[in-house]
């Protein structure tokens, strides 16, 4: 697998000084990144650079940088036609969205195909990525895997969060064997090393794993404090690359949603770790 980065984990530094930011992602090495474009649609035009589509080409251009995915909320919202024609327009393969709260799951699937229909259109791949509520159970079943039942596999993908999958209480290495070859992005972080904190959300005087999850229990449980940089927590990451590149997953992404380090600190330690992995390569 390639190593490569999500923009959300230098988001403080993209909204000062986009172009900026991306020239010390790329002098650090990275050559590989996903976008994201803010939920309250505050970038809807510029989906997640800041950029009108020519410019933002010829800045990635310049600095060798690659699209390999790219999250725009919700998973069928009016301008997705646009926001996948900016994409294929930049290059890119794919493009996909993020969690969704229990509420709006009740038709999930018959959006995400929907959905993976007007990427299709632009010649795009469309990809879904979890967090942990959608691992609680609904008649006997992870919301997850009725999703991967109920999506067509010509018109949508996987991307799999391991930190969250950890969180979920689940092995991440058994759900990217699950996945399979519909698994087309790794998102990778680490959890802080002897935190009071169990690594799941569920069970022991937690949340019930059938009981459905709000925006409010999601974060009630979403602690800062648990986030680490890669290859300095207790996840056994070396692991999970190797699953991935059993089953061909081409790209895992760092993705630090939270740091108390400076953003670019943060992710030049990650990258100091992940070149010590086996398995994973950079161009």
């Amino acid at each position: 697998m390639k190593v490569g980065l999500q923009i959300y984990s230098v988001r403080n530094r993209m909204a000062e000084d986009p172009v900026g930011t991306l020239q010390k992602v790329s002098d650090m090495g990275y050559k590989y990144i996903e976008t994201y474009s803010h939920p309250e649609g505050r970038d809807e035009k510029t989906f997640g650079f800041g950029l009108p589509v020519k410019e933002a080409k010829a800045r990635l251009d310049d600095l060798g940088l690659k699209v390999v995915g790219a999250h725009f909320y919700p998973e069928h919202p009016e301008g997705l036609d646009e926001y996948c024609a900016y994409y294929a327009e930049l290059g890119a393969d794919q493009v996909g969205c993020g969690g969704i709260y229990e509420t709006e799951m009740a038709h999930k699937a018959a959006n995400l195909n929907a959905a993976g229909k007007v990427a299709k259109k632009h010649g795009l791949r469309y990809y879904y990525h979890n967090h942990y509520h959608e691992y609680r159970k609904v008649n006997g079943e992870y919301i997850m895997h009725i999703y991967a039942k109920e999506t067509d596999p010509e018109l949508v993908a996987f991307e799999l969060d391991t930190f969250w999958l950890a969180r979920a209480g689940l092995n991440p290495v058994e759900e990217i064997k699950y996945y399979g070859n519909r698994l087309v992005l790794l998102h990778q972080k680490d959890f802080t090393k002897g935190l009071d904190e169990p690594i799941s959300v569920f069970g022991e005087g937690r949340i019930d794993r059938c009981e459905p999850i709000t925006p409010e229990i999601m974060d009630k449980y979403r602690r800062q404090d648990v986030y680490a940089e890669v290859g300095t927590g207790i996840l056994p990451i070396q692991d999970y690359i190797d699953a991935g590149n059993e089953v061909g997953c081409p790209y895992i992404l760092l993705e630090q949603d939270f740091t108390t380090m400076d953003e670019i600190d943060s992710i030049q330690t990650s990258m100091d770790a992940f070149r010590k992995f086996k398995g994973i390569e950079w161009d």
